[in-house]
């Protein structure tokens, strides 16, 4: 844990702050009416690390297939990163991913963004694969997994 730091499930008063981080850390673009219409949809699997009432990162994902979890975004404001956020954001994803009785989890992240992998990894994620033109920008992506203790 992090000193002031609470990781809960995203609320509609979050979404317009969400939608700031991930403008600002995320490479492709998103519009405040795609996270309320995901917010709508997500549940439990949408979740946001706060200090008092401001959201400082999220983690979204969505069930992929009934054993597996897949991360769509996960970002962390640029003057919070390196203290452990992503990490409870991330574990929090794990957590609740073994509460639905899913084994695994997987994400893509771009080739290019060594500090995003290198994070990954540390945190029990693989590399298995690699998408060619993933991005709108045309950048590869690697696909990361991650199983789950049963």
């Amino acid at each position: 844990m992090v000193q002031g730091v609470i990781v809960r499930r995203v609320q509609a008063r979050d979404l317009e702050q969400i939608n700031g981080i991930a403008h600002a850390m995320l490479r492709e673009e998103y519009s405040l009416e795609l996270f309320t219409h995901l917010f709508e949809r997500a549940g439990g699997s949408f979740m946001a690390a706060l200090i008092g009432d401001s959201v400082i990162g999220f983690v979204l994902s969505v069930p992929l297939t009934s054993r597996t979890m897949r991360i769509l975004m996960l970002a962390v404001s640029e003057e919070n990163q390196s203290r452990g956020i992503g990490k409870m954001l991330l574990e929090a994803c794990k957590n609740h991913s073994v509460s639905r009785m899913m084994n695994e989890i997987v994400l893509e992240v771009g080739v290019d963004n060594e500090k995003a992998v290198e994070f990954y990894s540390r945190n029990g994620f693989s590399v298995v694969s690699r998408i060619k033109e993933y991005y709108n920008d045309r950048t590869d992506a690697y696909v990361m997994k991650c199983y789950l203790p049963m």
